[in-house]
This record gives C-alpha cells, sequence and structure tokens, in this order.
C-alpha cells in the first residue's frame, strides 16, 4: 500500500513540474529568448522520470527519421500557404508582414513543441487513455479548452493583454480540434507542430508599432479567410479520421 502512494505521489510531483516548466519557460515570463528550449528540456526531463521507457509515446515524441522529414516538410508548406493568405488579410487592414530575428523564430519553435507536447499528445493521453474519454469528446473539450486558455491568458495573465472577439475564439476552436485529430491519429506531435509553427511564425512578423498580441490575433485568426480554412481544414480532419479507424468508426465516439 505505502509503494503504491508513493508510486502515486511521484506521478502527481512530476506531472505538477511538468505543467510548471511549461507555464513558466513557454512564454516570456522571464527575460531571455531561449527560455522555451529550457523549458523542452525540462518538460522531457520530468517527462522520463515519470513514465520511464514509455515517455516519448506518451508525450507524442516517438519520431522515426521520416515523420521528422514529413513534419519539416509540413511546415515549409504550412508556412508557405499562411504567408500568401495572411499577406492578403495584411494588405486589407494596410498592415506590413515582414521576416522577423532568429531569436523570436527560436522561442517559437520551443513555445510551440511544449504547447504541442502539454496541451496536445500528453492531455489526450491522460484524457483518452487515464479518464477513458471518447477521443472525439477529448478532441472537442481540448480544443474548447484550447481557445477559452488564449482568451484567458491574454485576458488577465499575459503582459501583453487584450479581448479575443467571438471570430477569433472560433478560429482557435477549429484550428485545435484539427490538432487534436492530427495527434489521435497520428499518435505523434510532428505534423500538429508542423500546423502550429507555420500560421505562428507568420502572424507574428508584424512590424507596426502599438499592435500587441490580442490585436495581431483578433486581425489574422478573426478574418473571415481564417474562419473559412479552419472550418474546411476541421471538416477534413474529421473525415479523415473517420476514414482512418474504419470500420470501427464507432471507436472515436
Amino acid at each position: 500500500m505505502k509503494s503504491k502512494i508513493q508510486k502515486s505521489f511521484l506521478q502527481k510531483l512530476w506531472i505538477s513540474l511538468i505543467l510548471l516548466s511549461y507555464v513558466c519557460f513557454s512564454y516570456y515570463f522571464f527575460a531571455g529568448w531561449w527560455n522555451s528550449s529550457i523549458g523542452t528540456v525540462l518538460i522531457i526531463l520530468f517527462s522520463f522520470l515519470n513514465w520511464g521507457k514509455d515517455f516519448l509515446k506518451i508525450i507524442g515524441l516517438k519520431l522515426n527519421c521520416i515523420i521528422v522529414i514529413k513534419s519539416l516538410f509540413f511546415a515549409a508548406i504550412a508556412t508557405i500557404c499562411s504567408l500568401l493568405v495572411m499577406t492578403y488579410i495584411a494588405d486589407k487592414q494596410n498592415l506590413t508582414i515582414q521576416f522577423s530575428n532568429w531569436r523570436d523564430y527560436y522561442h517559437d519553435i520551443f513555445y510551440i513543441l511544449n504547447e504541442e507536447i502539454v496541451l496536445g499528445a500528453l492531455t489526450l493521453y491522460l484524457l483518452v487513455n487515464k479518464r477513458k474519454i471518447k477521443p472525439i469528446v477529448a478532441s472537442i473539450g481540448l480544443a474548447i479548452i484550447f481557445s477559452f486558455m488564449h482568451y484567458v491568458f491574454f485576458r488577465w495573465i499575459f503582459p501583453d493583454k487584450g479581448i479575443f472577439q467571438v471570430p477569433t475564439l472560433i478560429t482557435l476552436f477549429l484550428i485545435g480540434f484539427v490538432r487534436n485529430n492530427l495527434i489521435l491519429v497520428t499518435g505523434h506531435i510532428g505534423y500538429s507542430w508542423a500546423l502550429h509553427i507555420g500560421w505562428i511564425v507568420i502572424m507574428y512578423s508584424n512590424v507596426q508599432i502599438g499592435m500587441n498580441e490580442p490585436y495581431i490575433f483578433n486581425t489574422y485568426l478573426g478574418s473571415i479567410e481564417m474562419l473559412i480554412i479552419s472550418s474546411v481544414l476541421a471538416a477534413i480532419s474529421l473525415i479523415h479520421w473517420i476514414k482512418k479507424v474504419h470500420p470501427t468508426t464507432q471507436s472515436i465516439l
């Protein structure tokens, strides 16, 4: 009994440290563009200490060379598509998209990796495998939380405060749904990370003075163009998911 209690305590401790590492080191709470990569190292370390040899599968990092290459290719395609769409949106708003410095991109790579691990693969694993929640319910529920968290963080927690508009929150939900489906179908975060990095690096490449992050989110993700694109992607991901598990389609419901 004592060993079970100790094991349960250690598991809760490691998960708490994973969450703490994610929150404290993924964003700019502390000065330093390298903080997000420190967060990645800590998240991976605490995951290993908790789950041992199974940790890569649980946090979505069980990737072979082919998947890594495909993910990088997908990231390049997603970036190009985002550039085209967001340039069109920016032109209508008389805004300018311009490449940032390498430190910002370094930060983006790892903070997005942290989000995909903690808010994606790990949370889905705990919901589906531990709580026995149906995958489709977990995907929708986590997408709602993903959207709501953006509202809460930018409304009250992040220094760059602002209020997200309803269309922005809907787009975030749809993108979160697509992300969750990709992870559940593939079993890794390679493609979801690629999709995420593809639009973040372009969306944040704005040079106008006075443009805070909520304004950027509302301008791009709140646009009718992004609503349509995210809706189409969500529908495609759901159809692909259903076909993927056929003929046991009921297993996702």
